[in-house]
């Protein structure tokens, strides 16, 4: 196996371990023998916690920010519909068994550690100027309302994937999230733009 390949392995097995024991009781040890390898070989690959939690944040900006990108990107649906095309994304992102953004942002939080704040405070600053930029194409036209401010929407869009994500981290009703996951993105687009017509 390519150290590349252990690097993501490694990072696999440090997602199932936080996702059943939260990241703060995640250990190299623990993680050493999920995976099979010794804690040395652990370290070979990520030499500390924080470098650990840095990789997945790495991947949770591939799979998030990056993808939001692109899908912003795609010129032949309107702005609504892309950003309908986002929430839906993220929305099935939150809803994985690992729940990687309510983890890292949680950690982030909590640990209090400089760099990770600022690794998570870019993510998420990334993820709302891409939401942001897409409102603003929407507004100039005129198939968002122009009376609010632009980032308030993306705020509000940035929300609905965060109160899904507590939901399903401390309440876990899943057929409630599967029907708010399929509802909230039509009703909350039908509100800025109910007169938008889909791609």
């Amino acid at each position: 196996m390519r150290s590349a390949e252990r690097q993501e392995d490694v990072l696999d097995r440090a997602l199932e371990l936080a996702a059943s024991t939260g990241l703060a009781q995640l250990t190299m040890e623990k993680i050493a023998a999920r995976v099979g390898f010794s804690e040395a070989a652990i370290y070979r690959h990520f030499p500390t916690k924080q470098a650990l939690l840095l990789g997945l944040m790495a991947r949770l900006e591939a799979r998030l920010v990056k993808r939001v990108a692109e899908i912003a990107a795609a010129d032949p649906f309107s702005p609504a519909d892309r950003l309908a095309r986002i929430l839906d994304h993220h929305l099935r992102l939150v809803l994985e068994p690992n729940n990687l953004p309510i983890l890292l942002l949680a950690e982030a939080s909590a640990s209090g550690d400089p760099v990770l704040l600022r690794r998570m405070r870019g993510i998420m600053q990334a993820y709302l100027r891409v939401l942001e930029g897409l409102v603003k194409v929407g507004v100039a036209g005129r198939e968002l309302p122009e009376e609010v401010q632009p980032v308030t929407i993306a705020m509000l869009l940035l929300g609905v994937p965060a109160a899904l994500a507590i939901e399903h981290r401390l309440i876990a009703n899943r057929r409630l999230e599967r029907r708010v996951a399929g509802e909230i993105v039509p009703f909350l687009l039908h509100l800025l733009a109910p007169r938008r017509t889909r791609g």
